[in-house]
């Protein structure tokens, strides 16, 4: 019993002893992950910004890839770039800038990778450009959309795996896509153009139109033609049109799938389960629509 009272002072003295002791540090935290070999890391997003004069009725070809291409005419004599670019330093997407005479050239080079084992990130470029509101445009691009409003001559719109919208234009248009859809608004031009594997929609268009699509639908509304006809063809989809004041000699043809002309004042000159011809009173032009499976409703 005295040897068990000896021992218990000493023990509570050392538990006081170590309540006082300070924690140790805590451990270090754990080391970066060690870059992986084979792997290209993009270096992030830039802004690249380019300002050249272009004076009115010039020509301008802008080409991109892996992004698209957004043109808005101005009153200006000149072109404003703003480029987002997204790489790499084995995969380098550099602007290229040249002078035609007159004319101007914008391209988006991208650098190709070395032929190594790895994994590499694919670079993008988004351009957005403002331009003279008169010039001769072309603009492409793969992977990406185009997009041109206010402008006033020709525009020629091209893409690879991506949408076209046009709005505003006064002149002429040219669309052409794959694996896309084709928009159109308030043209007081022409336009022209095709696209597989996407709808074609139009409003408020004046000029000659002749527009096909395969595997997808078309609305098309408040049209003209300007006497120079109109020609909208599909496969597997269907067409839905209301003239406005387009008017001349209907044909509406399809294989597949219901017809349905109601235009008041049309005279009917033939009508079958799969076939039209109507005479709409007002210019002489031709207004041709066919679809393989898809009906088409005309009013």
């Amino acid at each position: 019993m005295t040897v068990l009272r000896r021992w218990i002072p000493l023990f509570l003295v050392g538990s006081a002893l170590l309540a006082q002791a300070p924690l140790p540090p805590p451990p270090p935290p754990p080391a970066p992950p060690a870059p992986m070999i084979g792997v290209d890391v993009p270096s992030g997003f830039r802004t690249e910004r380019r300002t050249e004069n272009l004076a009115y009725g010039a020509k301008l070809w802008v080409k991109n890839r892996n992004g698209g291409i957004r043109v808005t005419g101005w009153e200006r004599e000149e072109v404003a770039l703003i480029a987002q670019i997204r790489d790499s330093e084995k995969r380098r997407v550099d602007l290229v800038v040249q002078r035609k005479g007159p004319d101007l050239d914008i391209e988006a080079v991208f650098q190709q990778p070395s032929w190594s084992f790895g994994v590499y990130i694919s670079p993008r470029c988004e351009m957005t450009l403002q331009v003279p509101r008169r010039i001769l445009g072309h603009f492409r691009t793969t992977n990406g959309n185009v997009a041109a409003e206010n402008l006033d001559g020709y525009a020629r719109c091209e893409a690879t795996n991506g949408s076209i919208l046009v709005n505003h234009i006064r002149g002429e248009v040219l669309v052409d896509t794959t694996n896309g859809p084709i928009e159109a608004r308030n043209l007081a031009a022409r336009i022209k153009g095709s696209t597989t594997n996407g709808r074609i929609v139009l409003e408020d268009i004046e000029g000659g139109i002749r527009l096909e699509t395969t595997n997808g639908g078309i609305r098309a509304h408040r049209l003209d033609g300007w006497g120079e006809g109109i020609r909208l063809e599909s496969t597997n989809g269907g067409i839905e049109v209301e003239l406005g004041k387009a008017s001349g000699d209907l044909v509406a043809e399809n294989s597949n799938g219901s017809l349905e002309i109601k235009i008041p004042d049309a005279q009917v000159l033939e009508l079958t389960k799969h076939s039209a011809r109507v005479k709409v009173p007002g210019r002489t032009q031709v207004i041709h629509l066919e679809t393989t499976n898809g009906s088409i409703r005309v009013r």
